[in-house]
């Protein structure tokens, strides 16, 4: 049996509204001993709605399905995906850590190094994809011992940051002002939320001015959140600058057309992540609203999964119909 079979699942996500340093930290958090740093993957938050719609579809028929006619809960089945997926991971550990093998996939080489020696057990991985900010509930289904890290920067920094990026063949991640501001909303509301349901035992707040402020004590502060011993390899990439947008020093973010409340509310926010203490102790009604609203887009999807089934057999009697040879008399 291997390493990664033997080990419980505890990955470490850190969420972020994107531009907030969570591409530097993955690193960082990656040059331990124990930590395996991950491509920021996208998928996991999304393949969480997509199994509890998959445990659902009998039911929509009207029918038993055959999980819960074998009294398998949806939560043991999202984990026990989660666990599988955990093991695949750890166990492609030396393709992912390979220059030859990631060139030979076309995959670019790591800014930094995956592992020093064969020797580090690297039973974790670390996944900083910001749009997991949206999807923290879903995780924690998948994966019900993992912990995640709410990285915060100060939300005018991250606008200015966000209108200067530009990931796609020249196309800016956001537009304008105001959708930098709506983008920033929506993620650091999501994650405050979730600190609220879950706790600082499972999420942990990090400004990001701390953590370029004084590297060693940040770090040493995370790293006892996560229950791993210091190891000063985490500040090696901060020697480097790695996905900056490279905000020109005179730039100026400000249009016309951004609604003010939207910025208000954004900046109350902002200083309140950045000033206030984060909750402690997890909130049950905030938990139970966190629920609610991952089983409200499972609903949505299993719906739309249906609705678009008869579509398509509506399509397909039509069609047939059509083709059928008329049987009114010739004149």
């Amino acid at each position: 049996m291997t390493v990664a079979s033997q080990k419980t699942a505890k990955p470490i996500f850190i969420v972020s509204s994107g531009r907030s340093g969570s591409t530097i930290l993955t690193w960082c958090l990656g040059q331990h001993p124990n930590i395996i740093p991950q491509e920021e993957s996208n998928w996991l938050g999304p393949f969480a709605i997509d199994a509890a719609v998959d445990y659902k579809r009998g039911t929509l028929r009207g029918e038993r399905s055959q999980l819960s006619a074998n009294f398998i809960q949806r939560e043991e089945l999202l984990a026990s995906f989660g666990g599988a997926i955990n093991q695949l991971l750890l166990s492609h550990r030396q393709q992912f850590e390979t220059p030859l093998a990631r060139g030979e996939a076309g995959w670019q080489p790591p800014p930094f190094p995956v592992s020093r020696s064969q020797n580090e057990p690297k039973t974790r991985w670390v996944d900083g994809t910001p749009e997991y900010s949206l999807h923290i509930c879903g995780l924690r289904k998948l994966f019900p011992d993992a912990v995640f890290i709410h990285l915060v920067r100060e939300v005018t920094d991250v606008v200015r940051s966000l209108l200067n990026f530009f990931p796609q063949e020249g196309k800016r991640l956001v537009d304008t002002e105001q959708a930098a501001y709506e983008y920033w909303l929506r993620r650091a509301n999501a994650c405050y939320e979730a600190e609220k349901a879950y706790g600082r035992q499972t999420i942990y707040r990090l400004r990001y001015s701390d953590l370029i402020g004084d590297q060693e004590a940040a770090m040493r502060s995370l790293l006892e959140f996560l229950g791993e011993p210091y190891a000063a390899e985490c500040l090696e990439p901060f020697a480097q600058r790695i996905n900056s947008s490279n905000v020109p020093a005179d730039f100026d973010e400000h249009e016309p057309t951004t609604d003010p409340a939207i910025v208000e509310r954004a900046r109350r926010l902002s200083e309140e992540l950045l000033d206030s203490p984060q909750p402690l102790q997890p909130s049950s009604q905030a938990a139970s609203q966190l629920e609610a609203d991952f089983d409200r887009h499972v609903e949505y999807h299993a719906a739309l999964e249906a609705n678009l089934k008869e579509a398509r057999l509506l399509v397909d009697r039509l069609q047939h119909d059509r083709a059928l040879p008329s049987t009114t008399p010739a004149v």
